[in-house]
């Protein structure tokens, strides 16, 4: 197995990956983020801890060596990270047709319901949206909110901020973007937006809530977003919320269905007939009603990804089935009917495969 992790979850996308593979009875050869080089090492320096070298090996190094690895002839390969990268994995794997599982990303979104309790709703939405600082592939993307419902959502999406994060520019439980390169992809997103008609509300404080010399922005939110938008056509990946209204469940079924298939779909309601609607008529590859990301760390339930948002699925069980090849093995008796089979054919034969359909 070789096991591709990420800089947002170093740990995580490493061993909970490698722990099914071991436990599937492979062995596992594991390269971290290079962005995250501290987690990185602790995890070199913990698995040649506590595992012989040829059960479970990490290797660190950049693109070069994530290159070299997808070139090898794994019997599977699990990578995390984004879409592009993604086919450039699948693409190295297909040269030695080996087995895949990408855990990619998405524009997850979120659906408030008309009968929804706002306070409930805002309560999940800022855990999951803000867990990370919003880098993380499961969070919700944007949000869909009734149009009668909008003042009071972000009023409600406020106070709740305001509960978990007061002063989030310098609040040590809130964290900051990783570096400088995806804080001048998220400052960008930001400008395009506004230069195009979107107005950004930051929900913590005053100002535009972006600091660059502690690579930090605040949690926002962001009204009158349109499809042309860059933050509406890629994942966010950062503490923004664009939020979006909506008036009846087709509209918004429809916009979901238009675009591409999500990692995750929240829905906050308890209106039978509209969950029912929604589950059943759009994709995504988890869902967690009236809450955000739990469904992941539910180990009966397997965690992935449909379309862009990944192939495959693992974690608890999933997993061995996941990395394991099933393979079938079938014993002749001594005592068979395939004499009775062979040609030439006869009245008896067809006797026989008479009987054999009624069995099976």
């Amino acid at each position: 197995m070789g096991v591709l992790g990420t800089w947002n979850y170093p740990l995580g996308t490493i061993f909970v990956g490698a722990a099914g593979a071991l436990a599937a009875g492979n062995r596992v050869i594991a390269k971290p983020s290079e962005v995250s080089a501290n987690a990185a090492e602790a995890s070199e320096r913990l698995v040649r801890r506590y595992f012989a070298e040829e059960e479970f090996a990490i290797v660190q190094g950049g693109p070069d060596m994530a290159q070299a690895m997808t070139a090898l002839p794994f019997d599977h390969i699990l990578f995390t990270g984004s879409p592009a990268v993604g086919r450039k994995v699948y693409e190295a794997a297909a040269a030695n047709l080996t087995p895949v599982t990408l855990e990619l990303g998405g524009k997850c979104p979120a659906i408030v319901g008309k009968g929804a309790s706002l306070a409930q709703v805002c309560e999940s939405l800022v855990f999951g949206k803000l867990l990370n600082a919003g880098q993380t592939c499961i969070a919700a993307d944007y949000a869909f909110v009734h149009v009668d419902q909008m003042e009071s959502f972000v009023a409600a999406l406020r106070a709740q901020v305001a509960k978990c994060y007061p002063n989030a520019a310098s609040n040590p439980d809130f964290t900051s973007i990783i570096n400088d390169r995806q804080f001048a992809r998220l400052q960008g997103l930001l400008d395009d937006a506004e230069a195009k008609g979107a107005t950004v509300l930051n929900l913590s404080d005053n100002g535009d809530g972006t600091l660059p010399e502690r690579h930090r922005i605040v949690p926002l939110a962001v009204l009158d977003v349109t499809d042309d938008m860059a933050m509406m056509q890629e994942e966010i990946f950062g503490p923004i919320l664009p939020i979006m209204p909506y008036r009846s469940e087709d509209e918004l079924i429809r916009y979901v269905n238009r675009h591409e298939r999500p990692l995750a779909l929240y829905y906050f309601g308890d209106e039978s007939e509209e969950r029912r609607k929604i589950i059943s008529e759009t994709h995504a590859g988890g869902v967690t009603l009236n809450g955000t990301v739990m469904h992941v760390f539910q180990r009966r339930l397997p965690f992935g990804g449909i379309g862009q948002s990944g192939i495959g699925a693992y974690t608890g069980v999933a997993s061995f089935e996941r990395f394991t090849h099933y393979k079938p093995v079938f014993s002749q008796p001594k005592l068979s009917l395939l004499g009775q089979l062979l040609p030439p054919y006869s009245s008896k034969t067809e006797g026989l495969l008479n009987i054999f359909e009624k069995i099976l």
